[in-house]
C-alpha cells in the first residue's frame, strides 16, 4: 500500500470537485461507498450524505435524525485535517 501524505487527500478532493462541478471552488453532495471514501481521502466517514464545499474547503458528513425530519453533521473536517 502507497504510503500517502495529508497534500495527496487533499488534491483528490480538489480534482475531485473539478470532475463533479467544473470548479476546486465547488460543491458537491452526495453518497459514495467505503472503498470511494477510502481511495479519494484516506478514511471511511460513515453511509450518510457527504458535502464537499471547494470555497470553505470543508468535507462534512451528514445523517438523518429525528425519525428521518432533521439531518445532523456528524463529521466537519477542514481539507488539512483529514
Amino acid at each position: 500500500m502507497p504510503v500517502t501524505t495529508n497534500y495527496d487527500h487533499v488534491g483528490n478532493l480538489a480534482f475531485f470537485l473539478l470532475a463533479k462541478t467544473g470548479t476546486i471552488l465547488g460543491t458537491w453532495r452526495g453518497r459514495l461507498t467505503a472503498k470511494q471514501q477510502r481511495d479519494l481521502f484516506g478514511r471511511f466517514l460513515g453511509k450518510g450524505i457527504l458535502i464537499i464545499n471547494g470555497s470553505e474547503e470543508t468535507l462534512r458528513h451528514r445523517v438523518k435524525v429525528a425519525f428521518g425530519l432533521d439531518w445532523d453533521d456528524t463529521v466537519v473536517l477542514r481539507w488539512n485535517e483529514v
